[in-house]
């Protein structure tokens, strides 16, 4: 009885086991089937989303290059509009510059040098293009604003040209080392316009003879100034040995009135 008890016992925990587990397979199953259907689901969607992505690339790539081309267009339309602007500038710069060049620098040398530099550029064009009556045009003004210079310079070096009196040079050489040095700076922004036109001068290749005409003409001013120097210490000495002369001459001639009296008495005597 005990054994048969055990067994039907043995048999229906079996039986329960396998009711649970026949339970679980069927959950598991549910579960299998709905992961297979979010599974079919979510690849639907990833489909759809590709499709979508797929129809997107190909209205956005045509937009995107065509973005890319009209940029491209415009960077040319923009450099083309610079280069006409720069084209007509050189087209433009005679008439805007002719009052300026014809006047000489005045007051405003280093702009009138940059201007000149502009024209140089509308030369260096012109030379490259057959426009031959615009090149003659900048090239005749560009001449003329280097004969300026030349011009300019010349009263430069003339202004301080003259000969100095021999009572300036005699000052001069009195004068305290203070004073000649505020000499030497009044003289300074003339000296400085001057160096400014030779390095130009030098800078764009010409060859004008400017430093050599300044030596020239300072040093003709140098000499003039000391001839007058010694022709004035020359006069000086003149009147000084005069001077001695006629202040000797009172005491000469009691000499000689001394000696006549002193004969006429030895006559007188003698006779």
């Amino acid at each position: 009885m005990t054994s048969g008890a055990d067994t039907k016992t043995s048999i229906r925990s079996s039986e329960v086991k396998l009711q649970e587990e026949k339970r679980r397979l069927v959950l598991l199953q549910e579960s299998l089937t709905r992961s297979n259907v979010l599974t079919s689901g979510m690849v639907s969607t990833l489909d759809n989303f590709e499709r979508k992505l797929e129809s997107l690339d190909e209205l956005v790539t045509p937009v995107y290059e065509a973005t890319n081309e009209l940029g491209f267009l415009l960077n040319n339309v923009d450099r083309s509009l610079s280069l006409v602007d720069s084209i007509l500038h050189f087209y433009e710069i005679c008439s805007e510059l002719q009052t300026t060049v014809s006047s000489g620098p005045g007051g405003n040398l280093a702009e009138y040098l940059l201007e000149l530099d502009r024209l140089q550029d509308a030369v260096k064009y012109f030379k490259s293009t057959t426009s031959v009556s615009e090149r003659e045009r900048v090239v005749q003004l560009f001449g003329l604003g280097r004969q300026r210079l030349v011009e300019e310079t010349d009263k430069l070096i003339l202004r301080y040209a003259n000969p100095l009196s021999p009572k300036e040079l005699i000052e001069l050489c009195e004068m305290s080392e203070t004073n000649r040095n505020n000499i030497h700076t009044m003289q300074e922004v003339d000296m400085g316009n001057l160096r400014m036109i030779i390095q130009w001068f030098i800078s764009h290749g010409f060859r004008q003879g400017l430093i050599d005409s300044y030596a020239t003409k300072r040093g003709m001013m140098i000499r003039r100034s000391l001839q007058l120097l010694a022709e004035h210490l020359g006069k000086q000495a003149i009147r000084r040995g005069s001077t001695n002369v006629i202040m000797q001459s009172p005491n000469m001639l009691q000499s000689s009135l001394s000696a006549a009296d002193a004969a006429k008495r030895s006559g007188k005597i003698f006779g």
